[in-house]
């Protein structure tokens, strides 16, 4: 055991070691224009949610208000969360990485067992939902933050050895591949391929070469046609994408019914509330398809006005990455990006049918627990880096598309 003198000369040594250290700058303001464009896009989801929800609600609940009333205590949970991740050093994620990786694998790994089947409700075929008193969340929504916080860490201190050779990116697949193949056994194939995206975004960001790339997605192609063909539905869907006038009482059912709904705005829309898709024609409509209600109330305005504001929050958020002072805050803070990014992109090509039909929200915008509060945590954590944002960043030459990226967006004005 150690005596008291010892560890009162241990304290010491610590605290004159803690004394040499250069004092830390203090952290800025937290990026305002981010803020305010998500706080806004989160305002604008609750009306929308309200608008296309209202008669599917008033027919299940007996009131028209219990959908809007549950995403709105959810978003205050969310912007609760928001303000936290916001004043929280964001190095602080990187000490938690593992710990938060092998949760989200413990929870997808619950959900593939038997033993969590009492915990799992089964929706429209699968499990993907683990449902605790008075709770139910998604594993998946966790897992996307973890595999990009995850990775982020680990390709922050090993960039400088990814130019030796393909070995060093195997370990580093290991577990994204694990993750994405629990994903599927839900069955949630989507999800699986948008883990595998941002695994290959973070790796290209940290300077993997194009071609160690190329290779890891060569050999996925495989497994991603195999998992197409063992569910005769995902080839159905695939086929009501390639000719939607084809079953359209069946699979091709959503797809119609969101074009018609989006063709029916014209420039300025039907009026808020005023939309008929929701009278059922249209299912999911304040979930997945809440784009193409925004069409038809709000017209081709509405909808533009959606998709600019998602370009703008792309452009802050890869500034904020690129003004990062260090190789973890620049991967993370892309990592999250893509993250929102990818959800937006995929959630509109599914509304407008250039992307197969599949479940995904709008982010901040669509009904739906989980999914808003990982975004929400996602925007504080970038929140976070953009306290520390320096111009120009701090040099760090192992990420090397780190430097490109300062080339390409334009400098910003240095933070005294």
């Amino acid at each position: 055991m150690i005596g008291r003198p010892q560890k009162r000369a241990n304290r010491r040594r610590k605290t004159e070691r803690n004394a040499r250290r250069p004092p830390k700058a203090p952290r800025g303001q937290a990026d305002r224009r981010l803020r305010t464009l998500v706080l806004l896009l989160v305002g604008f989801g609750l009306v929308m949610v309200y608008s296309s929800s209202s008669v599917l609600s008033l027919a299940r609940h007996g009131s028209s208000t219990t959908f809007f009333q549950s995403q709105a205590a959810k978003a205050l949970v969310g912007v609760i969360v928001m303000a936290i991740a916001s004043r929280l050093d964001y190095q602080i994620w990187a000490r938690v990485s593992k710990p938060l990786m092998w949760v989200a694998l413990a929870l997808l790994l619950f959900l593939a067992l038997p033993l969590g089947t009492a915990l799992t409700p089964e929706i429209n075929g699968a499990r993907r939902w683990i449902a605790l008193p008075g709770l139910t969340f998604q594993p998946i929504e966790l897992a996307k933050l973890a595999i990009i916080v995850w990775m982020a860490a680990i390709l922050a201190l090993k960039a400088k050895k990814l130019d030796q050779g393909g070995d060093q990116l195997v370990p580093l697949l290991l577990l994204p591949v694990l993750m994405a193949g629990l994903v599927v056994l839900q069955p949630d194939f989507k999800g699986a391929m948008m883990i595998g995206v941002l695994a290959a975004t973070l790796l290209f960001m940290a300077g993997v070469k194009w071609r160690y790339l190329l290779q890891a997605g060569a050999a996925g192609i495989p497994l991603a046609a195999l998992v197409m063909v063992l569910e005769p539905y995902r080839m159905r869907r695939l086929a009501a994408f390639l000719d939607p006038t084809q079953d359209v009482q069946g699979i091709s059912y959503q797809i119609n019914q969101s074009l018609i709904s989006l063709g029916s705005g014209g420039w300025f829309g039907v009026g808020l509330g005023s939309s008929k898709q929701k009278f059922a024609f249209l299912p999911m409509a304040h979930t997945d398809f809440i784009l193409s209600i925004v069409g038809e109330e709000l017209g081709i305005v509405g909808t533009m006005t959606v998709l600019i504001a998602f370009v703008y929050l792309g452009a802050l958020g890869y500034r904020i990455a690129r003004r990062a002072p260090d190789g973890f805050g620049f991967l993370l803070g892309s990592g999250l990006t893509t993250l929102i990014l990818l959800s937006a992109l995929v959630n509109i090509g599914v509304a407008t049918a250039v992307l197969p039909t599949t479940g995904l929200p709008l982010p901040f915008v669509s009904y739906g627990g989980t999914a808003l509060i990982v975004h929400m945590a996602a925007i504080g954590i970038l929140l976070s880096i953009s306290r520390d944002g320096i111009d120009p960043p701090r040099r760090e030459p192992a990420i090397k598309r780190w430097r490109w990226w300062r080339r390409v967006v334009p400098v910003g004005r240095q933070r005294a």
